[in-house]
Order: structure tokens, then C-alpha cells, then sequence
């Protein structure tokens, strides 16, 4: 009896002792589970990576997982597309370079929250329609081009000029204060509400402290490289055609195809 007595106490000691480990064991197997991931889905070429904290350079590969602050290159006749965590597809290529600034996406109240930098080249970004709200952008130096749900592509050129060309939907195109301001930059946490073109009085360019448009579908707005951006305009759909679009076209259909 004596026996039996001790053995129960051992096994409601053990118990105890093994209760906040089998928790943290729960909470690992939790954070796991991110919805702060990016997945390649498609690869051509070559392309490499800088993560922060890691000063080796490293090669990425289809399946592989991006996350956020990563910084990504794509070399001469390369390609890559990234499928992002609210389901949205965005694809970069060749000769471009990237930094994914926030990759967040909240599955139980369907916000996210997505800002990709683009430092140079062409990117095509296929917009998951979404009831949660929160923000996708893509940033340049110069501007932010804020979407909910479209299809869109942005072109940086090495002089930090930069086109955005809209095919399906609205995309909300503003200009990026200048870092030289004394004043408090401003944040792009929350999507701005923007109704419309707004008019500027007189004949003259627009400061990129002041701009903001509203391009609509099979429109286009050119951002020189000081910040200034002309009125959006319609742009030819058959001129506008060549590998890249033609590629972009493609594989929205096939996924299209594969989610039907």
C-alpha cells in the first residue's frame, strides 16, 4: 500500500514538472504555423538572397520560404514569382532587386499587411481580393502604388524613374516625401482612403509631397525620377505587349486554372 502511494505521488510530481514544457512544446508548434511567409513557386535563372543577421549570400530555390526583411536579386535571364501569404501572387524579373519590407497576413480577421520595396527593375503583382482590409503596396523611392485587389506591374529604373501600368482594377499611386525633410516622415501602416484624382491649379508638374492618382484600368502614370508624376493615361494594350507581359498574362491564367 505504502508502495502504491509513493508511486502516485511520483507520477502527480512528474506531471507537474512536465506541464510547462508540454505549454511551450504547444507555443513552438504555433509560431510554426506563420502566415509571415512567402513561398517561390516559380523560378528561372539564377537568383540569391541577403537575409538579415546572415552575411553569406545565399541561393534561392523553388519551394524555398522568403520572410520579411529579406532582400532578393535576380541575375540576366532570370525570373522569379513568390506566392505571398494572403494568396496574392507577385512576380520580379530579370536584372531586379527587391526587399520584402512586410509580409503579414492575419488569417482569423483576413487583414494583411504587404509592402514590397522595389529598388530597381520590373515586377508583375497579382492582387488577392480580400473583405479585411489592411494594405498592399508596392513602394519605390519616389511612390507608393496601394491596391486591394488587381493586376498591375511596376517598372524602377536605374535613375529611380518608374511606370505603373494597371490591366485589371484600380491602383492608388502616391508620392514618397522626401527623406530630406526635416519634418516627421510620414507612415503608410494604414491604406489611404483616395477617391479620385486630384486636381493641382495651374500648368506646371506636381511636387511629390502633394500627388496623388487614382490609375484605373488600362491606364498608366510615369514618376520621374525627382519625384514628379504626370496625369495618368490610357496606354495601348497591343504596343504594350511584349515577353515579359505576355509571360505575366500566362501564368495568371494558369492559376486561375489550378484555383477553378
Amino acid at each position: 500500500m505504502k508502495y502504491l502511494f509513493n508511486r502516485t505521488v511520483l507520477i502527480i510530481l512528474l506531471l507537474f514538472i512536465m506541464v510547462p514544457y508540454l505549454s511551450a512544446e504547444e507555443n513552438i508548434v504555433k509560431v510554426g504555423i506563420s502566415s509571415k511567409k512567402a513561398k517561390v513557386t516559380f523560378l528561372e535563372g539564377s537568383v540569391t538572397l541577403i537575409r538579415k543577421g546572415i552575411e553569406k549570400v545565399m541561393t534561392v530555390s523553388t519551394g524555398d520560404y522568403l520572410i520579411q526583411g529579406d532582400r532578393i536579386n535576380t541575375e540576366k535571364d532570370s525570373k522569379i514569382e513568390i506566392r505571398l501569404p494572403d494568396k496574392s501572387f507577385i512576380r520580379f524579373g530579370e536584372e531586379t532587386s527587391f526587399e520584402l519590407e512586410a509580409v503579414a497576413y492575419n488569417q482569423k480577421t483576413r487583414k494583411r499587411n504587404i509592402n514590397i520595396n522595389m529598388i530597381l527593375g520590373k515586377t508583375w503583382a497579382k492582387v488577392a481580393k480580400l473583405f479585411g482590409g489592411g494594405r498592399f503596396d508596392i513602394s519605390t523611392k519616389t511612390a507608393v502604388a496601394g491596391v486591394r485587389g488587381t493586376v498591375y506591374r511596376v517598372n524602377v529604373n536605374e535613375n529611380n524613374s518608374a511606370v505603373v501600368k494597371v490591366y485589371w482594377g484600380e491602383v492608388a499611386v502616391k508620392g514618397k516625401p522626401s527623406t530630406n525633410n526635416s519634418g516627421p516622415e510620414e507612415s503608410y501602416s494604414n491604406p489611404v482612403q483616395v477617391l479620385g484624382p486630384h486636381p493641382v491649379a495651374g500648368p506646371r508638374q506636381v511636387s511629390a509631397e502633394e500627388w496623388v492618382y487614382m490609375v484605373k484600368s488600362l491606364q498608366q502614370i510615369n514618376i520621374s525620377p525627382d519625384g514628379k508624376a504626370e496625369k495618368p493615361f490610357n496606354f495601348d494594350i497591343e504596343s504594350d505587349l511584349n515577353d515579359w507581359v505576355r509571360w505575366n498574362k500566362l501564368r495568371d491564367e494558369q492559376l486561375k486554372n489550378e484555383n477553378d
